[in-house]
């Protein structure tokens, strides 16, 4: 969006919430990265908005994933998804000192019946390492991928119409 912007490594522990409701789980995750995140700033950047965001995937079987844990995990979560819809949320939130303002996207992603070896090819690929729900729709997992009802940014990581609206109602922009 043009946005000159600093990245800050907050230190919130998502695995601190306990939420089975994936858009409570969402919520209370960036919450508590944007809490983290705004404590983090120096004296003079304390004016700057703040800007979070979470993706997490929820599974037809109705679990909250987020990155898998290793190969097996991401093989689990494909096998699931094959043939199968899932959601996909993500929450933004910007705050500045004087107002702060949250919007949760849910994006449905529906994949094609896979092959035990197109789940092992891409599992073997690392396309889908550190990717909520152990793919990536921008990249080779979109061949698999046969309709998505929403969103494709919220997929990808950042819902950019969401971001835009927020930073319009804050008059950021």
């Amino acid at each position: 969006m043009g946005i000159n912007h600093k990245v800050i490594d907050q230190k919130f522990d998502e695995d601190s919430v306990n939420e089975t409701d994936p858009v409570m789980c969402s919520k209370l995750i960036v919450e508590g990265k944007n809490k983290s995140a705004r404590a983090l700033l120096s004296t003079t950047d304390k004016s700057f908005p703040v800007l979070t965001a979470d993706t997490l995937v929820f599974t037809p079987s109705r679990k909250i994933v987020g990155k898998p844990e290793n190969h097996e995990h991401s093989r689990e979560l494909l096998r699931e998804f094959s043939g199968a819809t899932h959601s996909v949320f993500s929450t933004v939130m910007i705050s500045t000192t004087e107002q702060s303002m949250l919007k949760t996207c849910e994006t449905k992603v529906s994949f094609k019946n896979m092959t035990k070896e197109e789940i092992e090819e891409y599992v073997l690929s690392e396309e889908g390492v550190g990717k909520a729900g152990a793919y990536g729709i921008h990249g080779p997992a979109g061949k698999y991928i046969t309709n998505i009802e929403g969103s494709y940014t919220n997929v990808v990581g950042l819902p950019v119409h969401e971001t835009y609206e927020i930073l319009k109602e804050l008059n950021i922009l």
